[in-house]
């Protein structure tokens, strides 16, 4: 299978030097710079210049197994798939530091088949369609890992206001955004177990400091990503945020003061989601650089 690889760097050419580029040039058949701030912005940017059938995306701090470009399109490449078949997504593996990681990460992170932490991503051994019902616990692909026939982006975009981000502090978004669109739009998406991908998580990110601001972060990106693609009917109202936040803020004074810390930590981490949820709902859609 013959497939182009395209390296699309969030940058300005000037920030990586003559030699990086020529270095960055031997791995990849195309060398992209978007200088507009936002993964989004560079994503956008990588399929308008995508000449194949299918697109497949992979962060540039995750290493596919053997075979996952194979293995990623194939579903959408096949002779027989139904047209309503437009994108795939596959395992993601978090590998943490040699010395390993504190069982309080690993405790969040097991609890949930897809958990932003991490990022780890998992819904079993067998190939399944993603679903929008929440009772099916299949949520969506990850933009670690994931693909989508390249027709798709005539109609649907990365949104620029989501996603990883220096300017408002957010860590993604996007890709949940476009499969949630996808899929409500009647598409299918399919999780591929044997396309897997392994995420390295660098020490800064287990530890408990990293894991609050990303509630906080994932909290606010919640109610963005709601907003951006129409979702306004289920956002919580403002003064029921305020009452879910205090509520939680109780709950935690109350383990803390019986020195349940395991139970308290958890407390904090749902008080610093409900905290971005509150500071997103207060916000201008759009407006940028959340409170960090």
């Amino acid at each position: 299978m013959a497939a182009e690889v395209i390296l699309a760097m969030n940058t300005a050419p000037a920030a990586i030097g003559q030699h990086g580029r020529a270095a960055l040039s031997e791995r990849c058949d195309r060398l992209l710079f978007e200088e507009r701030t936002g993964k989004s912005h560079a994503l956008n940017a990588a399929v308008a210049l995508a000449q194949g059938e299918v697109c497949a995306f992979i962060d540039d701090d995750a290493f596919p197994e053997t075979g996952w470009l194979r293995t990623i399109p194939a579903p959408l490449l096949a002779h027989d798939r139904a047209r309503e078949l437009v994108g795939c997504g596959g395992p993601v593996t978090p590998r943490f530091p040699a010395s390993g990681a504190p069982a309080w990460l690993t405790a969040l992170i097991d609890r949930n088949p897809t958990f932003f932490l991490g990022p780890k991503h998992h819904l079993g051994a067998n190939p399944i369609d993603y679903s929008l019902d929440r009772g099916k616990r299949t949520a969506s692909p990850l933009g670690a890992n994931c693909a989508y026939r390249r027709e798709i982006f005539s109609t649907y975009q990365y949104d620029p206001r989501l996603g990883p981000n220096r300017d408002t502090g957010l860590r993604g978004g996007e890709d949940t955004a476009i499969s949630i669109q996808l899929m409500r739009d009647g598409y299918r998406l399919r999780y591929i177990p044997d396309a897997r991908v392994v995420h390295p998580v660098e020490p800064n990110r287990t530890t408990p400091k990293f894991a609050l601001q990303g509630f906080y972060y994932q909290g606010a990106q919640s109610v963005r990503m709601r907003r951006a693609i129409g979702l306004d009917a289920e956002l919580r109202s403002l003064l029921e945020a305020r009452r879910e936040m205090w509520a939680v803020r109780a709950r935690w004074l109350r383990k803390t003061y019986k020195r349940k810390r395991q139970a308290a930590f958890h407390a904090r981490l749902d008080l610093a989601f409900m905290r971005g949820v509150l500071d997103e709902l207060r916000r201008p859609f759009g407006t940028l650089r959340p409170p960090r």
